[in-house]
């Protein structure tokens, strides 16, 4: 966490250390041209901006500075004396006018202004939660790495700016006393880090050689993981969906207001996250309590979210809390836990996403775990649009992962146009509650505010539990309770049940290293639903299309590491 500064200087830890030299003039005396060689501010760290023109020294200072309280210091060389005297605190809220007097008895006034810096651009390097606050545009640089040290919060009014082809490490072992290292966008900051396809931007672990082979899909739990918060509208326990009411995100303690998101703003707008790795995430922002490698809460759907690869995670892939926001082209591999959680009534499109799950994950859980709300009969629930997803299970060795996909408290989200290929198991669980209506079960016939579930036109490959011929073989509902809706919802909706892989590889070889696949399906299936408003309609099921290169192709971990091939 960042450390308290004291109240003089707010949110900022400015000056510093600032060279001014004059030209030489062999026509004029020795004088205090010649005779200002630095402008300190005392004390204070990192170094202040700054430049000198003619007899005006402009020192550039951050906002939310008390420069009243500033303490200068002009230093001169021998023989010359400064007026007034220096270490005298000076009101710099007007222009400060300092005298220096040569040792000939020659005079020159300097003018100090103090202005304020809003933009600041960080070199590759160290930097810890004490390089940010509130308010500034941060610039880092195209081509050069950064190592992030501990618990790292982009602060309201503040905006990082990170270019294509920018590698940003986080330390393993913080020296700063977090449990991990982490990037946190809190509510009303933004990140612009909009990589591309030949240059993408990489979040990953401090050991990472770049290469695959030093950490590997089990070497998960290096970091912790990026975190984007928003002011759009999110619930839960009776708190949320209201300006101000701030929800605490998981690991951070509620009273740490830089930790919390949620609002009434559904178009908010926290940035852009653009050809974008995410690699060996998984440790706890607090003991104990693992975060995802990408988590968003409450953002809005003036965010772009696409083009996002996270590999090798110790806990959910991506997990959305509530919010608008939109997701494209989304790949999670090697997840220890669910690869797509959804919770607290996310209420937007997810459209070209990718699944590749380990096949030695005993007693984890789904490729989609989607629950609508908290608590059950919450006036707010998840109704998202999830379409075009390619999901590929742990196979038929693992003892967990049993169900493809978890619909439960109240889920009300359409899953349409997809192929699940290899759970061992179910490929559905609902959860129906004996005692309520308001559950995903019920959802299925009857819709609650125009929401309803409903899932169209998906194809399931090798699911363990078939029986070669009856759907309610793939069907699971929660509490023993009856299946038939569910069953109907499947019979009634063009999905398919194969019995062979129906995507071109998928070659587990020994290991969860060793695994490849290519996911395209070997013909497209043209026999495709209408997608809702804002997502685009293409014409075959899957995250794919047949005979095309794949998105994730070039840039991603999963490319460049050869588990995906062409």
């Amino acid at each position: 966490m960042k450390k308290l500064i004291n109240s003089i200087l707010a949110f900022a830890l400015i000056a510093g250390f600032l060279t001014l030299q004059s030209c030489d003039d062999d026509d004029e005396p020795q004088s205090s041209a010649k005779d200002i060689t630095s402008f300190v501010f005392a004390g204070l760290d990192p170094e202040v901006t700054g430049n000198i023109s003619g007899t005006t020294i402009i020192a550039n200072v951050f906002p939310g500075t008390d420069v009243t309280s500033l303490v200068p210091t002009i230093q001169v060389s021998s023989g010359a004396s400064v007026d007034p005297a220096s270490g005298v605190a000076q009101d710099f809220s007007s222009p400060v006018t300092y005298t220096v007097t040569a040792q000939d008895g020659t005079t020159k006034d300097y003018t100090v202004t103090v202005s304020e810096e809003s933009e600041v651009t960080y070199n590759g390097g160290t930097y810890t939660d004490d390089d940010f606050i509130p308010g500034i545009t941060y610039n880092l640089v195209a081509g050069e790495e950064y190592l992030f040290d501990g618990l790292i919060f982009i602060e309201a009014g503040a905006t990082l700016n990170i270019p294509a082809g920018t590698t940003v490490k986080f330390k393993n072992a913080p020296s700063t006393g977090d449990n991990t290292s982490s990037l946190i966008i809190a509510r009303d900051a933004m990140i612009m880090a909009e990589g591309t396809a030949e240059n993408p931007i990489i979040f990953t672990a401090e050991l990472d050689d770049m290469t695959g082979n030093t950490l590997t899909p089990s070497d998960n739990a290096q970091w912790g993981g990026i975190i984007v918060l928003g002011n759009a509208p999110s619930y839960k326990a009776g708190v949320g969906n209201a300006e101000g009411d701030g929800i605490a995100i998981e690991g951070i303690a509620s009273e740490e207001t830089r930790g919390q998101y949620g609002g009434t703003q559904e178009n908010d707008n926290s940035g852009v996250l653009k050809y974008v790795s995410i690699r060996y995430t998984g440790i706890g922002l607090a003991e104990g309590d693992e975060i995802q490698g990408l988590t968003l809460g409450g953002v809005g759907s003036g965010t772009t979210i696409d083009y996002i690869d996270i590999f090798s995670t110790a806990d959910d892939g991506i997990e959305i809390f509530g919010g608008t926001v939109n997701i494209k082209h989304v790949a999670v591999a090697f997840s220890t836990d669910d690869d797509f959680d959804f919770d607290l009534g996310w209420r937007g499109n997810g459209q070209f996403l990718f699944t590749l799950m380990r096949s030695d994950a005993e007693g984890y859980d789904h490729a989609g775990e989607w629950d609508g709300a908290d608590p059950n009969n919450a006036p707010l629930f998840s109704a998202p649009n999830i379409f075009n997803y390619t999901a590929i299970g742990p196979g038929g060795s693992a003892e967990g992962r049993q169900r493809a996909f978890l619909m439960r408290e109240k889920f009300a989200g359409k899953l349409g146009n997809s192929i699940i290929v290899d759970f061992p198991g179910y490929a559905v669980q609902v959860e129906n509650l004996a005692d309520s209506d308001e559950d995903s079960y019920g959802l299925i016939t009857t819709p609650i505010d125009g929401y309803q579930l409903e899932i169209l036109n998906n194809t399931w490959a090798m699911i363990g539990n078939y029986d070669g011929e009856n759907v309610s073989s793939v069907v699971d509902v929660s509490n023993g309770l009856p299946i038939a809706d569910v069953v109907a919802e499947l019979t009634d909706n063009m999905n398919k049940i194969e019995t062979t892989t129906v995507i071109n590889t998928l070659d587990r070889g020994t290991g969860v290293s060793n695994i490849t696949v290519d996911p395209r399906p070997a013909t497209n299936d043209t026999d495709v639903a209408s997608v809702p408003a804002g997502m685009e309609q293409v014409n075959y099921r899957g995250a794919f299309a047949a005979g095309e290169p794949t998105w994730l192709a070039g840039w991603s971990s999963l490319s460049k590491f050869g588990y995906v091939t062409e």
